[in-house]
C-alpha cells in the first residue's frame, strides 16, 4: 500500500509538473520558431543591402553621368537658380525679360517622389534672339519643358519688338 501511495503521489507530481512545464515548453518552441524567422529576415535584409552596396560601388564608376542626372533633376525646385538662369540667358541672347509668373509646385500623380514646377515667362526681342534663347533652354542641364509658346506681334507702325510668352515646366525630386 505504501508503494501504491508512493507511485500515485509520484504520478500526480509528474502530472502537475507536466501541466506547469508544458505551456512554458510550448512558449519556448514558439520563441525558437520566431527567432528562426527573424534570422531569415535578417539574412534576406543583409543580402538586399549588400546588393545596394554593390550597386553603389558600381555607380561610383560613373561620376559624370550621376552629376548630369543630379543637375537635370535637382533635389528641390530651387526657383531662385531657375529664375537666375532664365534671366541670364535671356539677356545673353539679347531678349528683355519682362515678366515671370510662378505657377506652383505639385507632385506627379504616378511618381510621388518627383515634383513639377510650372512657370510662365514673357520676353521681348528679335526672333533670332528668341530662337537662341529656346536653344539655350533645350540644351541646359536642367530638365525644362516648353509647354506652350505664344507670340504677340506689335503693329507695323510700332517700334516695339515682338513679345514671346512661354509656359515652362521643370521637374525636381
Amino acid at each position: 500500500m505504501n508503494k501504491l501511495i508512493i507511485i500515485g503521489s509520484s504520478g500526480i507530481t509528474i502530472a502537475i509538473a507536466l501541466l506547469l512545464v508544458w505551456p512554458q515548453y510550448q512558449k519556448l518552441q514558439a520563441l525558437k520558431s520566431d527567432v528562426e524567422l527573424k534570422k531569415q529576415d535578417l539574412q534576406s535584409q543583409q543580402a538586399y543591402f549588400s546588393q545596394f552596396n554593390d550597386i553603389s560601388v558600381r555607380l561610383q564608376e560613373y561620376p559624370d553621368a550621376l552629376s548630369k542626372i543630379s543637375d537635370a533633376l535637382p533635389k528641390d525646385p530651387a526657383l531662385a537658380s531657375l529664375v537666375s538662369f532664365l534671366q541670364t540667358n535671356s539677356s545673353q541672347t539679347g531678349l528683355i525679360l519682362k515678366k515671370i509668373v510662378l505657377g506652383g509646385t505639385a507632385a506627379l500623380e504616378n511618381k510621388k517622389s518627383l515634383k513639377e514646377t510650372q512657370l510662365v515667362i514673357q520676353v521681348s526681342g528679335s526672333y533670332q534672339s528668341f530662337k537662341d534663347f529656346i536653344a539655350l533652354i533645350e540644351n541646359s542641364s536642367r530638365i525644362i519643358d516648353v509647354q506652350n509658346i505664344s507670340i504677340e506681334i506689335p503693329s507695323k507702325t510700332s517700334k516695339e519688338s515682338p513679345t514671346y510668352t512661354l509656359d515652362l515646366k521643370t521637374t525636381s525630386y
